[in-house]
C-alpha cells in the first residue's frame, strides 16, 4: 500500500533544495540565503533609508534575528544600520556600494532557481503555479505587504 504525499512534503522538499543551492551558490559571495533577500529587499527599495521594521514586518521574522542578520552584514560592508532620524526608536539601513556591485550576482542566482523550478513547465503552467502560489500565499498572510 502507497502512501499519498501531501502538498506540504513537496514544499519542504523543494524550499530545502533552493536553500541549499543558494547557500552553495552564495559562498563565494560571503552571504547567506536570508542575507541574500534582506539585500535585495533593500535594492529594490532604492538602497537608502530603509526602516528596519520595514524588514522586520516584510520577512515576518523577529527583532532578534534581524538585528543578528544585519550586524553581521554590516561587518562585511555590505550595509550601515544607523539611528532613525525622525524616530530615535527605530533604526534606518542604507546599502553600500559593494551591495550594489555583487546584486548581478545575486540576480544571477534567482535566475538558476527559477529555471530549475519551471523546466518542465509549460509558460501557461509556470504562469498557472505563480497565481496559486500567489494565491496560497495570500490567505496564509493576509493583509501582509509582501502578497
Amino acid at each position: 500500500m502507497t502512501q499519498e504525499v501531501g502538498i506540504g512534503f513537496y514544499m519542504k522538499k523543494i524550499n530545502d533544495y533552493i536553500h541549499a543551492d543558494a547557500n552553495e551558490r552564495l559562498k563565494k559571495l560571503d552571504l547567506t540565503y536570508s542575507q541574500m533577500h534582506i539585500l535585495i529587499y533593500i535594492l529594490r527599495c532604492g538602497g537608502t533609508s530603509v526602516r528596519q521594521k520595514d524588514i522586520l514586518h516584510y520577512f515576518n521574522i523577529s527583532h532578534p534575528t534581524v538585528v543578528g542578520l544585519l550586524k553581521r552584514m554590516e561587518r562585511k560592508g555590505l550595509i550601515t544600520v544607523e539611528s532613525d532620524p525622525y524616530d530615535r526608536r527605530g533604526n534606518c539601513v542604507t546599502a553600500l556600494p559593494k551591495a550594489s556591485g555583487i546584486l548581478d550576482e545575486m540576480r544571477e542566482g534567482q535566475k538558476h532557481v527559477e529555471e530549475l523550478l519551471t523546466k518542465n513547465l509549460s509558460k501557461e503552467q509556470e504562469t498557472e503555479l505563480k497565481e496559486i502560489l500567489r494565491i496560497i500565499y495570500a490567505g496564509m498572510y493576509s493583509g501582509d505587504e509582501g502578497a
